[in-house]
């Protein structure tokens, strides 16, 4: 098994954030406000977020000859880094088919579904979910949707639940249900946290809004096969290095000792016992902090550059940071994301580089 983690590469002194808060206006929050009520109400991101550009360049891997990052221009989004992985889904929009990487190439126009997280290098990198290709001029982009809820109309037909709430789709008598690879597709398919392009060539503005597709295409679904057992002892890569330590997987998450790791790795680490509020623990490199609280799910980062002003919104990674006797913090490894490092879980073998 090669789960990745994370498809961002980060590199160097890269500041992580969320598209929606990155470079807030207003100051940054004191650990005090952190703390308060907006750590116990995660804010809601979006699924993913559009992006239409031009590709400026195809960049390959050297030795599969698979795509692994697309350089993206556009006057509308600004220049942007796709980071692929072998999860990145194909989409042609016209065909209403999967479509092949190998045919594209350098100057053609695409949508891209991409993470909501992008970091603040120049130019941003993202990871891309989704490549629409081939858009006829006269119709709307085939549209990526994760399904949060399946409800049976009065009438029998189905509604969609998608976007947070925000848009529900009606698929109609007519309306072809696919599978990606071209197949046809039951209606029973259709679950929560199903994955989905739907076509449709109106929105109704209303409140959630509505849609009423022509076509549903079910996208594969990550594969649950693969998560290791509970508890299971995981080897770590550090920097190149193997340490005297391992690292726990619990709840489908990489957990590892915090402070050792992160002093292998070169950040500053705090503990600051807190009895109303719980402990807190930072992690910090020169020019951002990570900030996470014991028990609870959430964990924040800021910039710490001079006249800068940014924070993420608050990740929650699965799976809680806790104290072990006598004192050991252990949270999510992808904490270290935040911080410009690249999480992947190799197996049994977790790689922080």
């Amino acid at each position: 098994m090669n789960k990745t983690l994370t498809a961002l590469l980060l590199g160097g002194a890269m500041i992580f954030s969320v598209s929606v808060q990155a470079l807030a206006a207003e100051p940054t929050p004191s650990q005090d406000s952190l703390s308060g009520s907006s750590a116990s109400q995660p804010q809601s991101l979006p699924h993913s977020l559009l992006y239409y550009g031009t590709v400026s360049e195809i960049v390959y891997d050297d030795q599969s000859g698979e795509v692994t990052r697309l350089n993206m221009a556009s006057e509308a989004h600004g220049a942007m880094d796709m980071i692929l992985s072998p999860s990145t889904l194909w989409i042609d929009s016209g065909a209403g088919t999967a479509s092949d990487p190998d045919t594209l190439k350098t100057g053609e126009g695409i949508y891209v579904f991409h993470s909501p997280v992008s970091t603040m290098s120049l130019p941003p990198q993202t990871s891309a979910y989704v490549i629409v290709r081939n858009v006829p001029q006269d119709t709307g982009c085939a549209m990526y949707h994760v399904v949060e809820k399946v409800s049976r109309q009065e009438d029998g037909s189905l509604a969609l639940t998608t976007d947070n709430g925000g848009l529900i789709l009606y698929p109609e008598a007519d309306t072809q249900l696919v599978s990606y690879d071209g197949s046809s597709a039951q209606w029973e398919e259709l679950k929560e946290d199903c994955r989905v392009m739907a076509w449709y060539s109106a929105v109704l503005e209303s409140y959630p809004a509505q849609a009423f597709p022509s076509r549903l295409m079910i996208l594969p679904q990550e594969s649950q096969e693969s998560l290791l057992p509970q508890g299971t002892r995981l080897t770590m890569e550090l920097d190149g290095k193997v340490p005297n330590m391992v690292g726990r997987y619990e709840s489908g998450t990489a957990m590892v000792p915090v402070a050792a790791v992160a002093q292998a790795l070169g950040f500053q680490v705090t503990y600051t016992p807190d009895p109303d509020e719980g402990a807190l623990v930072t992690v910090e490199s020169d020019t951002f902090r990570v900030s996470l609280y014991i028990d609870q799910n959430l964990i924040f980062g800021s910039t710490k550059m001079e006249g800068a002003v940014g924070m993420t919104g608050p990740q929650n990674y699965g799976k809680a940071a806790y104290i072990v006797d006598p004192g050991t913090t252990w949270a999510p490894a992808q904490l270290f994301e935040m911080l410009g490092k690249t999480v992947t879980l190799e197996g049994t073998n977790l790689v922080i580089e």
